[in-house]
């Protein structure tokens, strides 16, 4: 019986890769051919619906806790595992800025470059000084950017160190920031993780050998516009340290008023 439920949910996450890959490719762009600037509704409508179909597939279930506002432009989290992308996705209109290595990955990577996610290539001073444009010019049109400011994956165990030069678009486009702490749970907190040299597919298998995926999603207190990026990048990490590990969130206030 586990087996025969581990190849249904293979085969149907199968089909929403091959789905995927079809409406990105032939679907979008006709779409646009035909509606103009009306097809971004529809295609934003595509896209959420295959990533919530995606996770009622694997069985993610998130648990909120805070409440998302509405007038968040940037979006800044810690980073788990591919699965967050499409969690987060499914839940909220985003533009992605993912590390450049993301989109080298097997199925996933064509979708997001599809889908228009930024790519950043670390240590690339240029390059980064021109998606931070490309952010602010988005901002500045009113779309939702989610960033990873850690710059890599981790196991969740710690909350890296934020660079701050992608947080710069916050500030130019004068967008306010809330920021998001990531964390699975029970089973989820050893298998979901996507770190290191790990490869996708053998990861999609063993996401698929689980029977649910519990994600807890923090959503902190929105920041208003304005402060520079080093402020933001240090208060947005406080803010996930102190959701995801209350006892060293509390020491890292302590330092600061020191």
């Amino acid at each position: 019986m586990r087996r025969f439920k581990l190849g249904l949910k293979a085969g149907l996450i199968a089909g929403m890769f091959l789905w995927g890959l079809l409406a990105t490719s032939l679907l979008w762009p006709l779409l646009g051919l035909l509606l103009g600037r009306k097809a971004a509704f529809f295609q934003e409508l595509i896209r959420r619906n295959w990533c919530a179909g995606v996770c009622r597939i694997l069985g993610v279930e998130v648990e909120a806790v805070g409440e998302p506002c509405g007038q968040t432009r940037l979006w800044v989290a810690n980073h788990i595992s591919w699965l967050d992308i499409i969690a987060l996705g499914a839940r909220h209109p985003l533009l992605f800025v993912a590390k450049a290595e993301v989109a080298d990955w097997p199925v996933m990577g064509y979708l997001a470059r599809r889908l228009g996610t930024l790519f950043v290539r670390r240590g690339d001073a240029e390059q980064t000084s021109s998606i931070a444009e490309q952010m602010a010019w988005q901002l500045r049109q009113g779309r939702q950017i989610m960033l990873f400011p850690e710059g890599t994956t981790t196991n969740g165990e710690r909350v890296l160190r934020f660079h701050a030069k992608l947080l710069h678009p916050a500030q130019l486009a004068h967008a306010q920031v809330q920021a998001v702490g990531l964390a699975y749970q029970d089973e989820a907190k050893t298998y979901a993780p996507f770190i290191g040299e790990d490869d996708f597919l053998p990861h999609l298998l063993q996401i698929l050998s689980l029977e649910r995926i519990h994600l807890r999603v923090h959503y902190c207190q929105p920041l208003p516009a304005g402060p520079h990026r080093d402020i933001l990048a240090q208060t947005t990490r406080k803010q996930i340290v102190a959701a995801l590990f209350p006892k060293e969130g509390s020491e890292l206030c302590l330092a600061s008023n020191d």
